[in-house]
């Protein structure tokens, strides 16, 4: 940010004026296609800025100044601290020009949103997002395991299906064909688990089916 040199827009010699005190000033962007849009933004015939060359910030709409930042803390608040120093976005470029004809001058159409904004959005998408997946991972009924889920088990298993339960068991095929574990859904969606023709304790796996020991997700 330029301090006190003079703004290369027409009509404004100085970085002063009788009203401010002091104006901050940008210099052009090093990347060409950006400096590019700046010089053909501010109008100025065949005009090639220098390394010295500043636009004054009045010249920006606010969307493109950063006044603050922004840090979200590890317990999702967020911390906001003042610039001493204002800085511009990385798509910033001129566009407000008030000594020059009015078509030069535009409030650029974005649809950039400011920090706290995104913070939000991202938070309300992950929360939609979530709320969607509970509703699709929710098995509503015994039928519907029965007709839905049962089938999208992976290549080696098996199922049996019944008016009470559905039975979904792999075999070890590699000499005497035998059950090495088995899953017994009931019409209530609890379930039983065998491996090895052993019946599990419901708590070795409380923590996929839950305290009510149901297959309903």
């Amino acid at each position: 940010m330029g301090k006190g040199r003079k703004c290369c827009v027409p009509g404004y010699n100085s970085n002063y004026n009788n009203t401010d005190n002091y104006v901050s000033s940008f210099t052009f962007p090093k990347d060409a296609t950006r400096k590019n849009q700046w010089v053909k933004s501010i109008n100025r015939e065949n005009f090639i800025p220098s390394s010295t060359a500043v636009v004054r910030i009045k010249h920006f709409s606010s969307q493109f100044i950063i006044k603050e930042d922004r840090i979200v803390r590890d317990d999702g608040s967020e911390l906001v601290v003042p610039r001493k120093i204002w800085k511009l976005t990385n798509d910033a470029y001129p566009s407000i020009f008030p000594n020059q004809p009015s078509y030069l001058s535009h409030e650029p159409s974005t649809s950039r949103k400011s920090p706290s904004e995104r913070i939000t959005a991202l938070k309300m998408r992950d929360e939609q997002n979530f709320a969607e997946w509970c509703t699709n991972d929710t098995v509503n009924s015994f039928e519907i395991f029965q007709e839905t889920y049962a089938k999208k088990l992976g290549d080696g298993w098996l199922n049996i299906r019944t008016d009470n339960f559905v039975l979904c068991y792999r075999l070890d095929i590699n000499q005497c064909p035998s059950i090495v574990a088995s899953m017994k859904i009931y019409k209530d969606l609890t379930v039983e688990i065998w491996h090895d023709s052993v019946l599990l304790k419901t708590k070795s796996y409380h923590f996929i089916l839950g305290e009510h020991n149901k297959c309903d997700r």
